[in-house]
């Protein structure tokens, strides 16, 4: 391969499948000096073509002419692809409290403007870790030279969310845009992480004519790949939770003698499926403390080797993934499916949620934790008996209405939050991604306020505070939830909305 510019045109190698996810790159010649090019990887002139469902992320208008590739030099990538590898295959959580349910592409370029101009500490450091979570996440971190579309990557339980806007590239030349609106998948771990790490070592087979700095490059390149390989399991998951949140997770896992469950990709470094402990633990505050951390990890333990009753089983469906259009619109209707499945709530004047669960076999435990974040959490799937606990330190589980409300929203995540129908280890509060919190709370509301029940309940030609709160008491559920879950379902709009919170006022 022995060449002046290092590389002579190649041919393009693919890697993956375009109907999932496919990176596609060859080498190019590069006809400027070698003195004029970057100093760092100015050797990898190249191109490169992104693709997911078929969907070239990679096209982009340049003057008259549509490409599907974009040409710069590709060692920038290759590098960052790999210092970064963990937290892109295995980092959720983002650095900030998040309760948008965007995708990451978008999500962090609004923390970004959010904070880009505090003038207060605080400020500054939100801003930088919004900006160094960027920096791990974001293909146009790899480069600020180089025209690529604003991709980023993020674990989302046992996927990847590949996620995208439609902000074009701050110094791009006149006449380039890239063809693209703004979107989001979610695809297999291994679908990803797969071809990604078949490019890296393709990126590392070099020619043999480069110049020292190059072939230092080049070399740690090499070197972080064969680290990258040799990673343990919990080096992978230590990605997916903080640092001292892992700990506490395998103390309490020695303590109560529970197997790490993680299942990694064939011959790739990456988690398919997370471990059972570590998938819980990713929907609860870093500083949980050590007594519900081994309290959590008990529930897992108490409930392993049961299984799930075959009416439980009828009504699963893995198949649902993670909401990519408007979380409430999919929970609403996913509860209606279920609602005409089960014929509730027939002649009566509420959904009875204990009777439901009775009958589908989930254990209902009611449990003070220490911790007021934790709303309820989910167990259930193929080796546990299926369970909720209902955290009765929590303010939403205060009053009957709310915690029925918490079965019914953790119901949803037993049915529909499985990936590949694999168990579900799921915890409900503010640190859960906020997607599926929203379709899962969605679905709760329509669940206990099905809409012919609450046309029985509620005249709404007379709405007023006694028609409310008798409606609320007959259904169980909370009055201001009801006005909520109206004004979703456009029974009515926001300006009665707005009377009948004022009417829910104390009367002093």
């Amino acid at each position: 391969m022995g060449h002046e510019d290092g590389y002579k045109m190649t041919a393009f190698t693919f890697f993956g499948d375009p109907a999932r996810f496919e990176i596609a790159v060859r080498w190019i010649k590069d006809h400027e000096p070698r003195d004029k090019r970057p100093l760092r990887g100015g050797w990898s002139m190249g191109e490169m073509r992104l693709t997911v469902g078929n969907h070239i992320l990679t096209r982009h208008q340049s003057s008259a002419e549509t490409r599907d590739t974009v040409t710069w030099y590709l060692f920038p990538v290759f590098e960052w692809l790999a210092e970064n590898w963990v937290s892109l295959f295995h980092e959720q959580r983002f650095a900030w409290r998040e309760n948008s349910a965007a995708p990451a592409a978008t999500a962090t370029f609004l923390a970004l403007r959010r904070w880009i101009d505090a003038e207060d500490s605080a400020g500054q450091a939100a801003y930088a870790e919004v900006q160094a979570w960027w920096s791990r996440h974001a293909l146009r971190a790899a480069d600020a030279s180089a025209l690529y579309p604003d991709l980023a990557f993020r674990r989302l339980g046992d996927d990847v969310e590949v996620s995208w806007t439609a902000r074009q590239p701050t110094h791009a030349p006149d006449g380039f845009r890239f063809a693209l609106t703004p979107g989001a998948a979610t695809i297999a771990i291994s679908d990803v992480a797969g071809p990604i790490w078949e490019a890296l070592a393709w990126a590392a087979s070099t020619p043999r004519d480069l110049d020292a700095d190059d072939r230092k490059s080049v070399a740690h390149l090499k070197r972080t790949i064969t680290e990258l390989a040799s990673l343990s399991t919990a080096d992978l998951e230590k990605g997916y939770l903080p640092t001292k949140l892992f700990q506490k997770i395998e103390t309490a896992r020695e303590g109560l003698d529970v197997p790490d469950t993680s299942i990694r990709v064939p011959s790739v470094p990456a988690i398919a499926q997370l471990d059972d402990a570590v998938f819980m633990f990713g929907g609860v505050s870093p500083d949980i403390g050590v007594a519900d951390t081994r309290e959590l990890m008990g529930l897992l333990a108490s409930k392993a080797g049961g299984n799930e009753a075959g009416d439980l089983a009828a009504l699963v469906d893995s198949s649902i993934g993670a909401p990519l259009s408007a979380p409430f619109e999919e929970g609403y209707d996913l509860a209606e499916q279920l609602l005409e499945e089960l014929e509730l709530p027939g002649n009566d004047s509420a959904v009875d949620i204990h009777s439901l669960l009775s009958r589908l076999g989930v254990a209902i435990i009611e449990k003070r934790l220490r911790t007021s974040t934790i709303r309820g959490v989910a167990v259930a799937g193929v080796g546990y008996s299926p369970a909720i606990l209902v955290n009765e330190a929590s303010q939403y589980n205060a009053t009957e209405a709310g915690q029925r409300f918490t079965l019914a929203h953790e119901l949803f995540h037993i049915l529909y939050d499985r990936a590949q129908a694999r168990r579900i280890t799921h915890t409900s509060g503010p640190w859960a991604p906020p997607g599926i919190e929203k379709r899962a709370n969605a679905f709760a509301a329509m669940l206990l306020m099905p809409r012919d029940l609450v046309r029985r309940s509620l005249p709404l030609d007379d709405l007023n505070r006694k028609t409310l709160f008798e409606a609320a008491d007959s259904m169980r559920v909370g009055a201001s939830a009801l006005v909520e879950h109206l004004y979703n379902t456009s029974v009515i709009d926001e300006f009665k909305r707005d009377e009948l919170r004022s009417l829910l006022a104390p009367i002093a």
